[in-house]
């Protein structure tokens, strides 16, 4: 039986956990900054939707084009009729009752700390899908998502058929618990805990299966996860997250024992901002590290260390942006641990296989982005560089470095992207198109 089935049922009971969660604010200040916006007196110190800082809310939370700009509100003068303009913009957009921005005290007597607070409607289930993509030679991917809110708890459910992330495509369905925040705070803010299931059937490529089968690797043909994880903000930029995952994988072959990818995980997530009076900077930094070993009872025993970190500059209507991506693997990992580059994201143009079927265990990969804002959309060029490769005892390939250039046009949660891979004497391009949180 999957313990997706087993585990559902007490996911459902730890919903009906209360955790309370701040939302304080002061309506006095509201009407202070009302009656006072034509000198736009108060300065935005923090934002948060529906009570998290936009540094803790993850992702698929909020469409990419609504999370910066209320990252854009940081620094700048409290401008009533932008927040009311804003509500409604996400009110319209993710289809809630209604949304209300609240203002409260912040650290300084002219700063203000800005919340919005959402009232959903009556419907037990939001639908979204946070992502979906076709390219024109890897085919589609897609998830469709379903979430309720029980208290100050999130409980989603997804389908996925993904052929962009990993070296496998895999499909399935998947759970998550988020747990508004409960217990004392620690550094900025309180702990939250988050439990991911996940259950899935693996499709391998030909050209994967061509140099795996020789090579005595047992291609695993389903898998399944279950992964808790406790998120806490040590300091208002910076965020940690601490968990497990206990992976299984049954193998294609009969009479094959199941393996096991049980390990530790570790995250630190930093952000910082710098306002200044025609140029808004941001630097973004993530470290990630995941350690399986036999002491939990795990068949690979392996360090996976994985490093990104990106910059980026605004003024008016452009956007300049860096993005490096750095990993290592000591040991050896299953394949959908493994690095692969080519795909919506990274090396945009390549196929995967084309670099490597079996994926590597070192990775850099570097994006550099320029984009132009035209009315709600904006049109971005970009120029990708990156290889992985294979470097552990008889199995070493080396690193060889590619590279794509190409043009995309985005507006709101869709896009359409042109991708050329450059090689010797040939120009190929790639088309993607689809939706993005």
């Amino acid at each position: 039986m999957s313990p997706l089935r087993v585990c559902l049922p007490l996911l459902l009971i730890a919903t009906a956990i209360p955790s309370p969660l701040a939302l304080g604010s002061d309506q006095e200040l509201l009407r202070a900054a009302s009656e006072n916006n034509v000198n736009q007196r108060y300065v935005i110190e923090s934002v948060s939707f529906a009570g998290v800082d936009l540094a803790e809310l993850q992702d698929s939370r909020l469409p990419r084009n609504i999370r910066s700009r209320l990252a854009g509100l940081v620094g700048q003068r409290c401008d009533v009729v932008t927040l009311e303009a804003l509500s409604t913009e996400i009110r319209q957009s993710l289809h809630f009752r209604a949304v209300t921005e609240h203002l409260s005290k912040g650290s300084l007597p002219d700063r203000v700390r800005v919340n919005f607070e959402i009232e959903r409607h009556d419907l037990g289930f939001d639908v979204s899908l946070p992502k979906f993509l076709y390219d024109s030679r890897q085919g589609l991917t897609g998830e469709l998502d379903a979430s309720t809110h029980i208290k100050q708890n999130t409980l989603a459910f997804g389908i996925v058929s993904n052929g962009d992330d990993l070296i496998e495509r895999f499909s399935g369905v998947t759970a998550r618990f988020d747990s508004g925040g409960f217990g004392p705070a620690i550094g900025e803010g309180q702990t939250r805990l988050g439990i991911t299931f996940e259950d899935y059937h693996e499709k391998w490529n030909p050209e994967t299966v061509a140099e795996a089968v020789p090579a005595g690797f047992d291609l695993y043909r389903s898998r399944w996860n279950v992964a808790p994880e406790l998120t806490f903000a040590v300091a208002r930029p910076v965020t940690v997250s601490v968990g497990a995952s206990f992976e299984r994988m049954d193998s294609e072959l009969p009479g094959v024992a199941a393996q096991f990818s049980n390990a530790a995980t570790f995250d630190v997530h930093a952000r910082h901002k710098i306002e200044g009076n025609r140029i808004q900077q941001q630097l973004d930094g993530k470290y990630s590290l995941r350690v399986a070993t036999r002491a939990l009872g795990s068949t690979y025993a392996y360090a996976r260390h994985l490093v990104t970190m990106r910059y980026e500059a605004r003024s008016g209507r452009h956007t300049v942006a860096n993005e490096f991506t750095g990993g290592a693997i000591a040991g050896n990992a299953p394949f959908f641990d493994r690095f692969v580059l080519g795909g919506s994201s990274t090396l945009r143009g390549w196929d995967r296989y084309d670099i490597d079927p079996l994926g590597g265990n070192r990775v850099v990969h570097n994006e550099m982005s320029y984009a132009y804002r035209i009315g709600e959309g904006s049109v971005e060029t970009f120029y990708d560089a990156g290889a992985v490769w294979h470097s552990d005892g008889n199995d070493r390939r080396a690193a060889q470095l590619r590279h794509s250039v190409g043009a995309s046009y985005k507006r709101g949660i869709f896009f359409l992207t042109m991708a050329i891979p450059l090689r010797d004497g040939r120009m190929e391009p790639v088309f993607m198109t689809g939706m993005n949180y």
